[in-house]
């Protein structure tokens, strides 16, 4: 039975997890698994979406921006990593270059809504694109699934051992994906 949380971390002891408060910087390697496939999944994405439905690159490429960009703002202006080399694909660092910190506010719905609408066209557009070429949908269904574990495990895992943002435990869909596989006794 899971006793209730008291630390703003989502456990018991935000201690327990954080040892002496400091969030360690990303390994390189990590970074460059998480980035590179990344850019694998998108650019074949792109790839599939131009090749078999082209006009839907008009959907499709708006959206890529608003994730690099409003979704940034709305998120990454918000988060104690702002302005920091992030395990987040490196993003604190460039929500820093684009836009000013936002301490006082934290996630609303219009950042879940930003962020979840942009997500769900990078990765399930090309799916729709290519449903009738199994080939093509496998080799992007496998770049997709490497980057949600290599997200999962490098970045998002590494959120819930540090992060004291209380609406990451309490929104973040990742978050909670993390803290189910990694911590489980939590």
């Amino acid at each position: 039975m899971r006793e209730n949380y008291s630390g703003m971390c989502g456990f018991k002891s935000c201690e327990e997890f954080s040892g002496n408060g400091d969030w360690p910087e990303p390994k390189p390697l990590n970074m460059a698994i998480l980035i590179g496939s990344w850019i694998s999944y998108i650019f074949y994405g792109g790839y599939l979406i131009a090749r078999k439905k082209p006009k839907w690159l008009l959907l499709w490429l708006p959206a890529l921006i608003l994730w690099m960009t409003l979704c940034k703002y709305l998120i990454c202006t918000r988060c104690e990593r702002y302005g920091k080399p992030c395990d987040f694909y490196y993003l604190g660092k460039w929500a820093a270059l684009l836009f000013e910190r936002q301490p006082d506010k934290t996630l609303d719905t219009a950042g879940i809504i930003a962020e979840g609408s942009t997500v769900a066209i990078l990765q399930l557009l090309p799916i729709v694109a290519g449903i009738r070429s199994g080939r093509m949908i496998l080799k992007y269904m496998l770049l997709l699934t490497l980057n949600q574990i290599a997200q999962l495990s490098i970045c998002c895992r590494k959120c819930v051992q540090y992060s004291t943002d209380p609406w990451k435990h309490n929104v973040c869909p990742s978050y909670k994906q993390a803290r189910a596989l990694f911590f489980r006794s939590y």
